[in-house]
């Protein structure tokens, strides 16, 4: 006795639909032979009559009636999966993890690229968790994240491939309420400085302090903060003066001014970062949204 397939159960339903087995052999384009052998072979393997043999077709027995609808079902179900793995292979389903360095949440072209892909394709789960560059690296590493948005890209992880999304450089955040505006780091001599973490940002420390140095300038730092976003709060409480993204013009509270200094001007790439050894289909989709916008 042979196990039940799904060819049985795609006979079965056509030779049902059509009332006879000439009829159901056309409807799947084999010969009517063929067809018959494969309803004995569905019958023997069920157990019992599925069908009543007539002088003009067949009818369906009790059993046939009940299997009829499970057979329809399976194979709806069976195409419900199909169309699902097709999806899921073009990007259309699925899940996409990124990672965003927090004061790039509202990066035009990032917030642009999440609008287009949620419209062409609004079954797949987006999760976005604000992250420093290097923890994105290592989430990266670790198969937490699919990529990110991150700067120093090519220092933290040359390994990984990016997709420039914009150049940036630094100018000093100062209280609003500070009266004396520098116009060069020496006027900063005494000032206190407030500064990401130099060991979980390494890249940008170094940045910035290679900077200084060829200014011989010797920041004084007395606080350091999580992020650019808790540096600019930090400031705007009158904690100290901090060196932060131009692009933070955009959402720079009321309680800061930026300042512009020459002798901090060199630019920094800020990148969507990701494994290219890797990439799922839902983040090639994501890529291909992303080139459009750029």
């Amino acid at each position: 006795m042979r196990n039940v397939e799904m060819r049985h159960l795609r006979y079965f339903v056509a030779v049902a639909e059509a009332g006879s087995v000439v009829a159901g052999a056309r409807a799947v384009g084999i010969v009517q032979p063929a067809l018959s052998r494969q309803i004995r072979e569905l019958e023997a393997a069920i157990g019992t009559p599925l069908l009543i043999r007539q002088a003009k077709g067949v009818a369906l027995t009790a059993a046939g009636a009940s299997f009829l609808h499970d057979a329809r079902q399976l194979l709806a179900e069976l195409q419900a999966s199909r169309q699902r793995a097709l999806r899921a292979g073009a990007g259309e389903l699925g899940e996409l993890r990124l990672g965003v360095l927090p004061n790039y949440l509202g990066l035009p072209v990032f917030a642009k690229t999440l609008h287009a892909f949620r419209k062409a394709c609004p079954d797949v789960r987006v999760c976005v968790e604000p992250m420093l560059s290097a923890a994105q690296v290592a989430a990266i590493a670790n198969l937490q994240l699919d990529g990110g948005v991150m700067a120093w890209r090519q220092e933290a992880a040359a390994h990984l491939s990016g997709v420039l999304l914009q150049r940036e450089r630094f100018v000093l955040a100062v209280p609003a309420s500070e009266h004396r505006v520098p116009k060069t780091l020496s006027d900063l001599a005494h000032w206190p400085f407030i500064w990401l973490d130099p060991i979980r940002s390494a890249a940008h420390h170094r940045f910035l302090m290679a900077q200084c140095a060829q200014a011989g300038f010797t920041p004084q730092i007395t606080q350091t903060g999580s992020d650019i976003p808790t540096l600019a709060g930090l400031v705007g409480a009158g904690m100290g003066c901090a060196f932060v993204p131009e692009s933070l013009s955009a959402t720079c509270p009321p309680t800061v001014r930026l300042v512009r200094l020459e002798e901090v001007a060199q630019t920094f790439d800020v990148e969507f970062a990701y494994d290219s050894a890797t990439v799922s289909p839902v983040l090639m989709r994501f890529l291909s949204v992303l080139r459009q916008q750029l």
